[in-house]
């Protein structure tokens, strides 16, 4: 698994319809990158201190991405990524 720790732009979201809708990335820009996602993410909650930080594995087929979300600091950061 390839540890990166990078801050990634979010262009484009959908949404989980379940119990809940849930907030998913669908495309991200790392670099002069841009990624699309499939449709069939998951996400978990993690508690940083005060704050429950959003850990989503998402794929576009190819390669697994681990993305985080933090919502006091509104920034997203690429955690991993691997092919599958």
């Amino acid at each position: 698994m390839n540890q990166t720790l990078q801050e990634v732009n979010v262009t484009s979201y959908y949404f989980n319809h379940g119990a809940q809708d849930r907030l998913f990335p669908r495309q991200i820009e790392v670099g002069d990158r841009q990624l699309s996602f499939i449709e069939n993410g998951l996400r978990c909650l993690v508690q940083k201190g005060q704050e429950l930080v959003q850990i989503f594995n998402m794929t576009d087929g190819q390669s697994l991405y681990r993305l985080s979300f933090e919502p006091g600091s509104r920034t997203w950061k690429l955690l991993s990524s691997r092919a599958l």
